[in-house]
């Protein structure tokens, strides 16, 4: 746990016991005025995600990082769902509009 502003190394030290962990998850020192004592939760594409305290726990970061994959996971699935639902209803709507044509 930092005393005061993270620094590099214990950054490093954060990713590497996340890396331990398991998780995709990074974090990285923010550039923010104001936010010195917050550390940038980071995917694992580099993507920005939430400012985290610096006090918190690599564990308790994985555990955050899990149910956001989750949640984007259920809502890509859901999205899925749902646009699919919607072709099959275009589809069949097309289908009885091109067998109305023939009565």
């Amino acid at each position: 746990m930092p005393s005061s502003i993270p620094d590099a190394a214990y950054v490093n030290s954060f990713n590497a016991r996340l890396a331990e962990l398991n998780s995709a998850a990074r974090v990285a020192l923010t550039r923010l005025d104001g936010y010195s004592g917050m550390l940038e939760l980071r995917d694992d594409e580099e993507n920005f995600l939430e400012l985290i305290p610096s006090e918190a726990s690599p564990e308790m970061v994985a555990i955050a990082f899990r149910l956001y994959a989750r949640g984007c996971s259920w809502g890509s699935r859901r999205g899925e769902e749902i646009a699919f639902a919607r072709l099959r209803n275009l589809i069949g709507a097309a289908d009885a509009s091109s067998h109305m044509s023939y009565i």
